[in-house]
């Protein structure tokens, strides 16, 4: 999960590996439609040629908060995470900028409760339609 992403030819090497290895890829990604103008570009855009072999999701706006002036919320979250055992969170987006130039802080969390509780919160999302496949 990402608010932004492109330009990171690394991401998309190791998400090809891994859907060569069989693995299910799952991205929830901001959208320039349901961004509100955030977002100038889909992040499932950063994906090229290996989109197709992903399941892209977003955040619907209008499945979204709105305060009194109207303004909706960001999907801001970054974080992956694999088979609930692992949980990458961080500061950075999915960018060349991010990965590369930018001072970036993250933690990676291995077994434990907390990845399976992140999984199940976002399976929660998913199954009360706050998340939708695109």
């Amino acid at each position: 999960m990402t608010f932004a992403a492109y330009r990171v030819p690394l991401l998309q090497d190791a998400v090809r590996q891994a859907v060569g290895r069989g693995v299910t890829v799952c991205f929830l990604g901001e959208s320039a439609h349901d961004s509100g103008g955030k977002a100038s570009f889909d992040a499932a855009q950063a994906f090229g040629a290996i989109a197709p072999e992903i399941r892209f999701y977003v955040w619907p706006r209008e499945k979204r908060e709105t305060d009194s002036a109207g303004n909706t919320g960001a999907l801001h979250a970054k974080f992956a995470l694999a088979d609930g055992e692992l949980l990458f969170v961080s500061s950075a987006n999915f960018t060349e900028h991010a990965l590369l130039l930018n001072m970036e802080m993250g933690v990676l969390i291995r077994g434990g409760g907390i990845p399976a509780q992140v999984r199940d919160h976002f399976q929660r999302l998913f199954e009360r339609g706050l998340v939708a496949r695109i």
